[in-house]
């Protein structure tokens, strides 16, 4: 089996690197490979001629989208119809991650399933969504798992961020009007893996068991790095960022474990698990 992984500096990337170590792997960072350009994607799709294209590089800045919707669209659904036309000639398996941010959020604490209407409110969510319809109507092997609040080994990730955060502060403010779920990026690929020997296609929902808000993610956190870190609450609005977050986001997984006759475990015990190998 050809592997062909895109964004490999990424923490999802890296977590597949780890797992196909003795595989035949072709990864390419951003600087080998902007899957943006059209003629590069090509070209190292004719290369490596993959089996299986792992899809992890993303604009994921979602702030940024905002003011560089272009690039931002380019990058997360315009390569996606690319990609699905230079692989038909090999038939090659697209696996791509996208987001719950295709969804708008709901009043009530009722997790979306696949089948649920999206309804992006940022322009973050509109490229990603944009980029799995894009694969849908071009393609038909493909594997799309939407994912939350990712974290693991890098520093594009919440508890990274908190963890400078407390560094040079005692006290920090967290909005506790967000509402999604913690996610391992081992979690992803490990269940990627699994997917990939069982045949799965099309979009599923790949998160732990549960949510959280923002809030409860950082107290849960800092308990086991600093005890001595003070959370307080806080609401989107204080920050004024440029991008609006749903105010609840969370995915239900039930039709992934059902599908792949598996259990799944809740956030905050996937949680404990990674932070006991972190140190600050």
């Amino acid at each position: 089996m050809k592997y062909l992984i895109t964004g490999a500096n990424g923490q999802l990337a890296k977590e597949f690197l780890k797992i196909l170590n003795s595989a035949d792997v072709y990864a390419f960072d951003k600087s080998k490979l902007d899957i943006s350009n059209e003629q590069d994607l090509k070209q190292a799709i004719d290369f490596v001629k993959p089996d299986i294209v792992l899809n992890c590089a993303a604009y994921n800045n979602v702030d940024g989208v905002e003011t560089d919707y272009d690039r931002a669209y380019k990058v997360n659904a315009v390569s996606l119809k690319n990609m699905a036309n230079f692989c038909e000639r090999y038939k090659t398996f697209i696996i791509h991650f996208s987001t719950d941010y295709v969804f708008g959020g709901k009043d009530n604490f009722d997790p979306y399933k696949e089948t649920d209407d999206t309804n992006p409110i940022n322009k973050y969510g509109l490229t990603k969504l944009s980029g799995e319809n894009f694969l849908k109507e071009n393609y038909e092997k493909f594997l799309i798992f939407r994912v939350s609040w990712l974290y693991g080994d890098g520093k594009q990730n919440f508890i990274f961020k908190l963890i400078n955060w407390a560094k040079n502060n005692k006290e920090l403010n967290i909005s506790v009007d967000e509402v999604s779920v913690p996610t391992p990026t081992k979690l992803v690929a490990e269940l990627i893996i699994k997917s990939i020997k069982t045949g799965l296609k099309g979009i599923w929902h790949c998160i732990p068991c549960g949510f959280a808000s923002r809030y409860e993610w950082a107290v849960e956190t800092m308990k086991k790095l600093d005890p001595s870190i003070r959370i307080n609450k806080a609401k989107q609005s204080d920050f004024k960022l440029p991008a609006k977050r749903p105010n609840f986001s969370a995915m239900d997984n039930s039709n992934l474990r059902k599908e792949l006759n598996i259990s799944i475990k809740k956030w905050d015990e996937y949680l404990l698990e990674y932070l006991s190998g972190v140190n600050i």
